[in-house]
């Protein structure tokens, strides 16, 4: 893989060096969306059970299991909104995984991941670089100020680590992002 390119496959790259071009930038702008998109959809199913059932998801799923009752039979009418949540929860905790593991491993992590978590991952989302930039401040004492090229190399280079880290599950991750895409627009 040419260096530099790590992401998602798009249809947008037709290169002849590299048939699979992954957009791992494209992964990023959707996590902010797909997690509160999530977040609502478990919200909703919390408030359903105690409505419903007058107990909490977890208490109520125990007792079935303690009954021996099949919960796919009789949860099907959740099941779209559990399998809802499941694909979503996949794709957070893989993009999670990926960034824990660059954060810790990589001679940079530290650096990058806070890239990522100002630019993508938090749930206030900045309204420019230059509030990224103050927001990163005190993660890099040893600079003055981190300069607005400075950022988007380290940015660039944080996408290549998650992305070599990401790209083992290739099949998977084409998958997720494929339906994902179509369900999740950058908020």
């Amino acid at each position: 893989m040419p260096k530099g390119r790590s992401g998602i496959i798009t249809e947008e790259f037709k290169g002849k060096e590299n048939t699979a071009y992954h957009d791992v930038e494209k992964l990023f702008k959707i996590y902010r969306s797909v997690n509160w998109k999530m977040q609502i959809k478990i919200n909703q199913v919390k408030r359903h059970f105690q409505l419903e059932y007058g107990t909490d998801v977890d208490k109520f799923l125990d007792s079935l299991y303690q009954a021996g009752m099949d919960v796919d039979t009789d949860l099907a009418s959740e099941k779209e909104r559990v399998e809802s949540i499941n694909h979503s929860n996949k794709f957070l905790k893989l993009m999670d995984e990926s960034v824990d593991l660059m954060r810790k491993y990589h001679p940079q992590g530290e650096r990058y991941y806070w890239v990522l978590y100002y630019s993508y991952m938090s749930a206030y989302k900045a309204e420019n670089v230059e509030e990224i930039l103050d927001k990163l401040e005190p993660h890099c004492p040893q600079l003055t100020r981190v300069h607005r090229t400075t950022y988007f190399r380290w940015r660039d280079q944080a996408f290549e680590a998650v992305g070599s880290i990401l790209w083992g599950c290739e099949g998977e991750c084409e998958k997720m992002m494929k339906q994902f895409s179509e369900e999740f627009q950058e908020i």
